[in-house]
């Protein structure tokens, strides 16, 4: 039994994960790997986050492609249909290229663990934009339909930058999730990397035909949807939108919950690692029989073929007339048959040479695509795109086996991701080119008679694509056919015919076939095992074909002696078979029946290749009667030691016999058939280069025995021992742990007691300063308080010397009010009595002017009186009679205090009629001439107030100096001494009473009353300050010219605000 099958259980539930991850069988490694159950729901999140990707893909193409149609852009019609297919593709194309290889290292260090960017948040935040944009995908041809193909083209980019995002996040935390390698010490640690990286791949391309189907589904709903809904008629994928982005918040909320360790990330891989072909010890790598490159072109150029009809699925789906469902229909055909070829290709064919089963399936899927491309019933179209899906399928998992047997075991990796990275290479642009050369093609219709040929540029490019598989089908048959001669048909046909007999391996003991061509040097690799083995405890049993038995000496004899002639192919064949029977019946079964080793040289493989392939043969016959010979055992490993005839016919050192002595081409046949047995069980074959050293071939074997070969009882004791030890070593270092955890908890009780001791010591001195802070505040409170008091106390007494003193000096200032009020009123009084004198002096001294011009006049009329006498002596003369001379109105006295004289009568400006000698003349009256006193200005009060009114016109006219009428010039008057002269009456010069009376009111100032207070004087308004300039303003010359403002208004005075 195998290390996974053994009873002993180990302790921890990661080392049974371990144990069984070191199973031959990949699926056993990879269920064994989900059985961790962060990893699983890690896994869960990745699944669930493919699928909604993949789905969010396919909806942004039929988005796009809706949006072209409505806007015409990108040419319109068809070609521009095709060319924004193109584009989408493209987009991720360039954002997977940029994001995943060429800002791979950067991007890496983001998210380490020492990044600045946590792992988790970084997928939960890449679903949540993704989430985000597929919610808005379907609006956009609504909100922008001009411009909805942009953003759809922005949205297909943004999304495949997250997806970028989220995987190398994903790359950083799994590996942290995987189990530790457990004990090293009997076998060594299975490979969990490439267990992981393979469950990655296999996780991305089962995303997609899961995803086309959700699309089928959901757009099924939604066409019911939209009987009621009009909306969803016209946005036919909306809600598969909707459901890409349920899909992304269930992986959101899946990873919410999950807890990442952080660890060492494992090395970052870039999509396009292993691009070139890998090194191998004579320079590049083209594998055991120099047909690599040509295996690895083949399975691209397939799924490159896969992957253009995939590209313009949608375009083809338009052209019969199937919509969105049918779109993914063809998806999922495409897809999912791959899928399924992938899983059942071993079992395809099973007799058929596994190189001339993949030409054939290459050429199959080239006819599948051209009938494809040809046939417009569209249940045909999608019959014939499972068939090509299926037999693709079967192609990628045929090409990989060979692919794998091409190269040895340690650089097997590298050539498996050459492999991956080629077929990725030409996956992209198979995507990218396709629409194009559709979109470049253009629909054609073709007529001639009755026949019309009539398709769109799509199925021009299915038939294009279809049409260059099959010379690449008929290169792989020409350059990799190891069963040259043979018709094809003859092996289809053995091929076809029923099963083979059911084999299965030995249940108990471990059964090892050493198989290879004469001279590749088995005898020394099987005596290298058997003591390798023996080593490890088992009984080996070292068996070989033919001559292991007596009556297999006596066959051997037969079969090899190079005298024996004449014997046909068949009775060969079924000597061998024979042999092989006896051989099982008497040495192998009894030695797997007690649990042995059993190494062969040679078996059921050997007569398949020599009597198959050598021979003319049918394989399929030859392993049909071996295994009805043997009851079907198969060998639980076979290891194969490949070496070209050549260089093994180097090592023969005897003389040959007579199956040695056939040609090199014999030989050759012979290498073929056994590289084709191994490629058709990969899982049980060994192939190992017999062209190295022995001791290298050895290692090669030993690393693959150490992960198949059962353990011995040995082993089984070591291993008892070993865990017996490390039990009894875990039990010390738990003993060991809980003592330094006693030691450490006593020491801790300890430190926490001192601790405590400490914290009372420093409470108690808490206590005791903020005791005595508390004191000292509150003597300082009171000392404070105490001069707040006393400050009081003397701001009181302050305040109230202020209010006495102030109260005095209002009361001296109101004493001194009062005196100063009684000595203006004295003042005003002397005044009044100055200016009563004066104008008493004044009018006597006009009243003397008076009198004196009065006597003046008596005088004159004395002497005219006296003239006239004289000259009435001579002759009489009759003066004309006199009218009474017209008063002239009294001037009117101005505003100031000092009154101004008025000037004498007026002349009058008409003629003056002449005097008559009859007429008496009156004369006016004349007064004495008496000079004239100016009147002096009365004296103003000393603190007479400034707002005292001005002198009012209208006051009595006796108070007022009368201005006399001045003298007539005597000459003009007649000289007639006999005219009498009549006098103007004098106006009476009565005076008042009381000479006050006459004083005007306006000298004096009217009296203030007791509570008269003092006047403030107003406060010198200061001058206002120029408003500065704002920092925004610049200053220019043209500053300091007149505003129109100033031009209407006059000049702004700044000195005197308000003032023009």
């Amino acid at each position: 039994m195998t290390r996974s099958e053994h009873p002993a259980q180990p302790a921890d539930l990661t080392a049974a994960f371990a144990n069984d991850l070191e199973a031959d069988s990949r699926e056993r490694a990879v269920g064994a790997l989900l059985k961790l159950p962060a990893l699983r729901k890690l896994w869960g999140a990745q699944l669930t986050g493919a699928v909604a990707d993949r789905l969010g893909l396919l909806v942004l193409l039929v988005l796009t492609v809706q949006a072209v149609a409505t806007a015409n852009s990108f040419g319109g019609g068809f070609r521009g249909i095709a060319f924004a297919t193109a584009a989408v593709f493209g987009a991720r194309l360039v954002a997977g290229l940029l994001f995943g290889a060429v800002l791979l290292g950067p991007l890496t260090s983001l998210t380490d663990a020492s990044g600045p960017l946590d792992r988790r948040w970084t997928m939960i935040g890449a679903d949540g934009v993704r989430l985000a944009l597929f919610i808005v995908a379907p609006l956009w041809i609504t909100w922008v339909p001009d411009s909805a193909s942009t953003w759809l083209l922005v949205t297909a980019f943004v999304t495949g930058v997250a997806e970028r995002l989220w995987t190398i996040a994903k790359d950083g935390a799994a590996p942290a999730l995987l189990p530790s390698p457990g004990d090293t010490s009997v076998r060594p640690a299975p490979d969990h990397f490439a267990t992981l990286h393979r469950l990655d791949l296999r996780t991305g391309f089962v995303a997609l035909p899961l995803a086309a189907a959700v699309l089928v589904v959901v757009t099924l709903v939604n066409t019911l949807i939209a009987v009621g809904v009009t909306w969803f008629d016209q946005h036919q994928v909306a809600l598969a939108s909707y459901v890409a982005a349920g899909l992304f918040s269930s992986s959101m909320a899946v990873l919410s919950l999950l807890e990442l360790p952080s660890g060492t990330p494992a090395r970052p891989r870039s999509p396009l690692e292993g691009l070139r072909l890998p090194k191998g010890p004579a320079g590049a790598e083209r594998g055991r029989t120099g047909v690599l490159p040509l295996l690895v072109l083949a399975t691209a150029a397939v799924a490159g073929a896969i992957g253009a009809a995939v590209s313009v699925s949608f375009l083809h789906a338009l052209a019969l007339g199937f919509g969105p469902i049918g779109f993914g229909l063809l998806v999922l055909a495409l897809t999912a048959g791959t899928v399924v070829g992938i899983r059942i290709a071993p079992h395809v064919l099973a007799g058929l040479s596994r190189r001339r089963l993949l030409a054939l399936a290459v050429g199959v899927t080239g006819v599948a695509l051209l009938l494809t491309g040809i046939v417009a019933d569209q249940t045909t179209v999608l019959l014939l795109a499972l068939l090509a899906g299926t037999v693709a399928g079967v192609t990628a998992n045929t090409g990989h086996i060979l692919i794998e047997q091409e190269a040895e075991e340690p650089r097997r990796a590298r050539t498996t991701e050459h492999l991956h990275a080629v077929t990725r290479a030409v996956l992209a642009v198979a995507a990218v080119g396709a629409p194009l050369l559709a979109g470049a093609i253009g629909p054609h219709r073709i007529q001639s008679g009755h026949f019309t040929f009539d398709h769109g540029g799509a199925a021009y490019t299915l038939m294009l694509v279809g049409a260059l598989l099959l010379p690449v089908a008929a290169l792989v048959l020409g350059k990799t056919d190891d069963r040259e001669g043979v018709p094809l048909r003859r092996d289809l046909r053995e091929a076809l015919r029923g099963a083979e007999p059911a084999v299965a391996p030995a249940a108990t003991g471990f059964f090892i076939a050493m198989e290879g061509g004469d001279g590749a040097g088995k005898s020394t690799q099987v005596d290298a095992l058997a003591d390798w083995i023996r080593a490890k405890g088992h009984e080996v049993v070292v068996t070989r074909e033919p001559g292991a038995t007596a009556v297999g000496k006596r066959l051997r004899s037969i079969l090899l002696d190079v005298s024996t002639t004449g014997i046909s192919h068949r009775a060969e064949a079924l000597l061998y078979a024979a042999d092989r029977a006896e051989h099982v019946d008497s040495v192998i079964r009894p030695a797997l029946a007690r649990g042995a080793v059993v190494i062969s040289d040679r078996y059921i493989d050997s007569s398949v290749a020599y009597q198959g392939a050598g021979r003319d043969l049918a394989p399929t016959e030859i392993a049909r009667i071996s295994r009805w010979a043997t009851d079907g055992l198969v060998p639980h490993l076979t290891v194969l030691l490949d070496i070209s005839p050549e260089a093994a016919r180097e090592r023969f050192t005897e003389a040959p016999d007579r199956l040695e002595s056939e040609p090199a081409e014999f030989h050759q046949r012979v290498r073929s058939g056994f590289l084709t047995l191994a490629a058709a069980d990969p899982a049980r074959y060994l192939v190992v280069d017999a062209g190295q050293e022995p001791a290298a071939v050895t290692t090669v074997v030993r690393h693959r025995l150490d992960q198949v070969l059962p353990l011995s009882a040995q082993e089984i004791e070591a291993r008892a021992e070993a865990e017996r030890k490390a039990a009894e070593e875990a039990a010390r270092l738990v003993a060991e742990e809980a003592a330094r955890k006693a030691e450490e908890e006593r020491l801790e009780r300890e430190r926490q007691a001192q601790l405590e001791k400490l914290r009372r010591e420093e409470e108690e001195r808490r206590l005791a300063a903020e005791e005595a802070a508390r004191q000292e505040i509150a003597e300082r409170k009171a000392a404070q308080e105490a001069e707040e008091a006393r400050l009081r106390a003397e701001e009181a007494a302050r305040i109230e010397a202020e209010a006495a003193a102030r109260r005095a000096a209002e009361e001296a200032a109101r004493a001194a009010e009062q005196a100063r009020l009684k000595r203006l009123a004295e003042e005003q009084a002397r005044l009044r009595a100055e200016a009563e004198e004066r104008r008493l002096e004044k009018q006597r001294k006009a009243e003397e002017a008076l009198l004196r011009a009065e006597a003046a006049r008596r005088e004159a009329e004395a002497a005219a009186i006296a003239a006239s006498a004289a000259a009435a002596a001579e002759e009489t003369a009759v003066l004309p009679a006199i009218a009474p001379p017209e008063r002239e109105p009294e001037p009117r006295p101005e505003s100031t205090s000092e009154p101004k004289q008025e000037s004498g009568p007026k002349q009058e400006s008409g003629p003056k009629p002449e005097a008559s000698a009859e007429t008496t003349t009156v004369l006016r009256p004349v007064l004495p001439a008496k000079p004239e006193r100016a009147p002096e200005p009365a004296p103003e009060p000393e603190a007479a107030p400034k707002s005292e009114p001005d002198p009012k016109p209208g006051f009595d006219s006796s108070e007022t100096t009368t201005v006399l009428p001045s003298v007539p010039d005597p000459a003009r008057e007649s000289d007639s001494a006999e005219t009498t002269t009549v006098l103007p009456p004098v106006p009476g010069t009565a005076r008042d009473a009381d000479p006050a009376d006459r004083v005007p009111p306006w000298i004096f100032r009217p009296d203030q009353p007791e509570n008269e207070r003092t006047r403030e004087l107003p406060a010198a308004q200061p001058r206002p300050a120029r408003r500065p300039r704002p920092d925004w303003a610049e200053e220019t010359p043209l500053d300091d010219l007149p505003t129109l403002a100033d031009e209407l208004l006059g000049p702004h005075d700044g000195d005197h605000p308000g003032r023009l």
